[in-house]
């Protein structure tokens, strides 16, 4: 029952990784063309449009932080693993476990801190565009939720398959993508 629970929110974590990867991927495809504007704008037309530059930081955190926390939830971060991986399967369970825990807290503190910003800046506005100044926050809030899902899911990941991670030979993430029936 408890394997079955964790396959289901693993599973619904990857369709919002996807969301997410698809947001990060269309403010990119958005940034590019806005930038060739600036570009165009500034060196032929010798007018530089003012609002590229307010639009882009937004595309930025847009692309920057749901991204980051979509790769918590496929492993693909930066990460040193050699420690981990040289440890026996329990014991790199458990300190992969570890891990997860402290990006789960980071993750919480990091939304905190966030819709704090959010709250601070909502009654601003960005110059040029006049939309919310705390706008530029929620993307960071969303990072922060989603490194904290993604990691508890992670730890549940750990606790479910086990009796898998206690009988393999070495620790390694894809036992963690295995489903347990």
């Amino acid at each position: 029952m408890f394997s079955r629970f964790v396959n289901v929110i693993d599973r619904l974590g990857g369709g919002i990784a996807g969301v997410l990867n698809l947001i990060g991927g269309l403010a990119l495809v958005a940034l590019i063309p806005s930038f060739a504007w600036l570009v165009f704008g500034r060196y032929v037309l010798n007018e530089t449009p003012t609002w590229v530059e307010q639009v882009s930081l937004i595309l930025i955190v847009l692309i920057t932080f749901p991204v980051a926390a979509a790769g918590i939830r496929d492993n693909s971060h930066l990460s040193v693993s050699f420690f981990r991986d040289a440890l026996p399967p329990k014991m790199a369970a458990i300190v992969a476990a570890i891990g997860y825990g402290a990006s789960a807290w980071f993750g919480y503190w990091m939304l905190i801190g966030a819709m704090d910003l959010v709250a601070f800046n909502w009654a601003k506005t960005m110059p040029i565009i006049h939309i919310s100044d705390g706008l530029r926050s929620v993307p960071m809030a969303v990072c922060g939720a989603g490194i904290m899902f993604y990691s508890v899911i992670h730890i549940l990941k750990i606790a479910a398959r086990w009796k898998t991670i206690s009988q393999a030979r070495i620790y390694h993430d894809d036992l963690l993508n295995e489903d347990v029936k």
